[in-house]
């Protein structure tokens, strides 16, 4: 019984060390270029943002926006300015970029969770309604691109 948890501990380690190169590929250059945008925007005051893979191996961004502000309804504008960055960086780079998740890029106020793509766009129409879903594309009318 021990040998046979043995070999699955091994497998499922491969497995992770062959996805974990995956995950990166062409992710740093594109964290870079969203997290730098997003810095930009006014009222942001921080931000970290990751790429990955989910279980799908669909290419996701996740991460947090750091708002600085002290009213909801002004730190909701902010997120949505920083979310402007994000989906316009994406869509100005190659042509698949549309299909990253985006979902995952919470902005945060006083180091609370208050914002999701879902509070952009509630009645967004996507098979999926999980966050990690959520595609850079699903918000491109709301930002006015095509």
């Amino acid at each position: 019984m021990a040998g046979i948890t043995r070999r699955r501990t091994m497998l499922l380690a491969a497995g992770t060390l062959a996805v974990g190169p995956l995950a990166g590929c062409g992710g740093s250059g594109r964290v870079r270029r969203v997290t730098t945008a997003v810095l930009e925007v006014e009222g942001v005051a921080g931000c970290e943002i990751e790429s990955g893979m989910n279980g799908t191996f669909r290419r996701l961004l996740h991460g947090r926006i750091d708002l600085g502000a002290e009213e909801r309804r002004d730190a909701f504008t902010i997120y949505d300015d920083a979310m402007r960055a994000v989906v316009t960086t994406l869509h100005e780079g190659d042509e698949t970029e549309g299909n990253i998740s985006v979902g995952g890029i919470m902005g945060f106020l006083a180091g609370v969770e208050e914002f999701t793509a879902r509070d952009l766009e509630p009645d967004m129409a996507v098979e999926d309604y999980r966050l990690e879903q959520v595609g850079a594309s699903a918000l491109y009318a709301r930002y006015g691109l095509t």
